[in-house]
């Protein structure tokens, strides 16, 4: 039918109407294998952590599996700050003070580190609903862009999970409700003492939903589906990540551990700026 109506046409407006017509529907069938060859990656790379044998992956896993462990700073270092999230700048409440305190009332217990990090879950969920609700009115023209916590059932993720042998799970996402964004967030705890090294479980849930999320329709232009994790772990720490896959690699950069055996009330509102925070960054395919 189209090239009945282009017959229709001038010679010279038609060759450049089947010209268009025809570098579209090339670049619609790269697209397309382009986030198909990335979800597969992705998948490759899971299979791969899952065979590690322990919590931590060491960097020579990292380097067979494909994965960049970068830096990555919140705040004041330029050079590393996030690539695809931005922090909310709207005045924010301070959590209550008795919450911090029953957040401290016992000390961190080695032998039973998914206590805290289940406590820390129930008091930055918490702490981010009281700040989006309050954003939300107090700024109608600069409303959070995300930060409503939902179930990981919401969507068709994998298990998110690994409770024989390793304990870690997603606990809560968040993405973006205006639904053309392919940018996502979600909360993890692991049953690890956190030091410099990646975790297992951080890295196959990032694997995961940046997979699904490129085979997700509603989501078709993008290439690039970025992943900001706040992920929980022994003795009561945390820490950001922000991870992206290049096609090449997939690029994990990860902050310092943010302590919360005591009051660390600057911690807790930057963390809940970029949860709340708006997306950026280049994520669909740019024409050659």
């Amino acid at each position: 039918m189209i090239f009945g109506y282009l017959l229709s046409l001038s010679a010279h407006t038609s060759k450049i109407l089947i010209f268009h017509f025809l570098f579209e529907l090339d670049m619609e069938t790269a697209l397309r294998k382009e986030r198909l060859i990335r979800s597969h990656t992705l998948a490759k790379i899971e299979e791969l952590i899952k065979k590690t044998p322990n919590y931590h992956v060491e960097p020579h896993d990292l380097e067979i599996a494909g994965i960049r462990h970068l830096p990555l700073a919140l705040e004041g270092d330029n050079q590393h700050h996030p690539h695809f999230f931005q922090s909310y700048q709207e005045g924010l409440p301070l959590p209550q003070k008795e919450k911090e305190d029953k957040l401290l009332k016992f000390e961190p217990d080695q032998n039973h580190i998914m206590w805290d990090t289940r406590d820390m879950e129930i008091f930055f969920t918490r702490h981010f609903q009281d700040c989006w609700q309050y954003a939300s009115q107090k700024y109608p023209h600069s409303p959070p862009q995300s930060g409503m916590c939902r179930e990981t059932g919401d969507y068709k993720f994998g298990q998110l999970s690994e409770c024989i042998g390793f304990n870690w799970y997603a606990v809560s996402v968040t993405d973006y409700p205006r639904g053309d964004n392919p940018h996502f967030k979600v909360m993890l705890e692991s049953e690890a003492v956190g030091d410099s090294r990646l975790l297992r479980g951080e890295i196959m849930t990032i694997t995961d939903i940046m997979a699904t999320r490129l085979k997700t329709k509603s989501l078709y232009p993008h290439i690039i589906a970025p992943i900001l994790v706040l992920s929980l772990m022994g003795p009561r720490h945390s820490r950001v990540l922000e991870a992206d896959f290049d096609g090449i690699s997939l690029n994990i950069r990860a902050t310092k551990l943010y302590d919360f055996t005591q009051r660390n009330t600057d911690a807790v509102q930057l963390l809940t700026r970029y949860w709340l925070g708006d997306a950026c960054g280049q994520t669909v395919m740019t024409t050659p």
